[in-house]
């Protein structure tokens, strides 16, 4: 069985299109950041993450916890208990907010579009910190965020989001990433929906602590929770995204951790990254025995690096001279 693996996708429609013309496989699994910004416009983007930011910080001042949506909604309701500057305020994020919201459900209903006219096999979607719910889009029927389904005697479940504030998202229709550290105690509810479901295949957004987790200058940002089930189960797959610079595979105990890196293009803090990567899975049963890295550059699709999993240890098979990625930064230490 072969599976393509996309992850991080941010608005490359068309690159998701030559995708589905041009491969084949038995699965395809596209995962979250699905979408990359709420509005078709630039202004538009800038009013409405400047609009939120400032209340961000306006709510930070008051040392209120709620989110913007929830502060506007009582500010426009009612109004004699806030400035003028406010409530004005209040409205036009709101106004933005809806709008924002439409755009990127007519993104997702492209992407359906896209998938209906041109996918030979399955689609599954899930959701990253950049994404509405899904279930909120014409994508719902391919959602897997905290559910799982069975393909070809294989379980995949999937846990969407990250625990991170993304500018210039409506902050109420994301998915919520719910994990956290009260009273020196850890809350994963990534954690218990892995072990309830016991997966053969653990499809992630944010990645466990420890698997390509690692964002430069800052640290290892990856979820406790998952790294505990991880450690005490071993599913036969593991793929997340999310850190786009954490790009490898690596196979521990009887599991294979892959992390192809990004697949549409962004400009980020440490420059432009160019993407198109995606990862093929070859498995044999419950086996993971191959791992490709692909790139789609221009029209047309590479094949980086060809790894055999079979075995304990992670072996090349070969690179491309092409490839920017060398195999060594690729294959990691078992």
């Amino acid at each position: 069985m072969k599976i393509i693996y996309l992850t991080d996708i941010h608005d490359g429609l068309h690159g998701l299109k030559r995708i589905l013309q041009t491969t084949e496989a038995d699965l395809y699994l596209f995962s979250g950041d699905i979408i990359y910004k709420a509005f078709f416009s630039f202004d538009r983007i800038i009013d409405f993450c400047g609009v939120q930011e400032e209340l961000y910080y306006l709510l930070t001042e008051r040392k209120d916890d709620s989110t913007p949506f929830d502060f506007t909604t009582h500010a426009i309701r009612f109004p004699e208990k806030y400035s003028t500057a406010i409530v004005e305020k209040s409205q036009k994020y709101r106004d933005l907010y809806k709008l924002a919201a439409k755009t990127m459900k007519e993104k997702y209903e492209i992407i359906e579009k896209l998938i209906l006219k041109y996918a030979k096999s399955p689609v599954y979607c899930l959701p990253g910190n950049y994404d509405l719910d899904l279930q909120y889009t014409e994508l719902y029927q391919r959602e897997v965020h905290r559910k799982s389904f069975e393909f070809q005697n294989l379980k995949v479940s999937g846990y969407g989001g990250a625990p991170i504030w993304t500018s210039g998202i409506p902050e109420k229709l994301t998915v919520v990433f719910h994990e956290y550290t009260k009273n020196g105690k850890n809350y994963s509810e990534p954690e218990d929906f892995f072990r309830e479901e016991l997966p053969d295949i653990c499809w992630i957004h944010n990645p466990a602590y420890g698997y390509f987790d690692t964002i430069p200058g800052v640290g290892k940002c990856g979820s406790q929770g998952i790294r505990r089930y991880l450690d005490d189960e071993s599913p036969s797959l593991v793929v997340s995204g999310h850190v786009h610079e954490d790009q490898g595979i690596k196979k521990t105990k009887n599991t294979v951790f892959i992390n192809p890196s990004n697949f549409g293009a962004v400009d980020s803090l440490h420059g432009f990254q160019e993407g198109g990567y995606y990862a093929e899975i070859l498995m044999e049963g419950k086996n993971v025995v191959q791992s490709n890295l692909c790139q789609l550059r221009g029209e047309d699709w590479h094949t980086l690096i060809e790894v055999d999993c079979s075995e304990k240890q992670l072996k090349l098979i070969s690179q491309n001279p092409i490839s920017t990625v060398s195999s060594e930064d690729y294959i990691r230490g078992n």
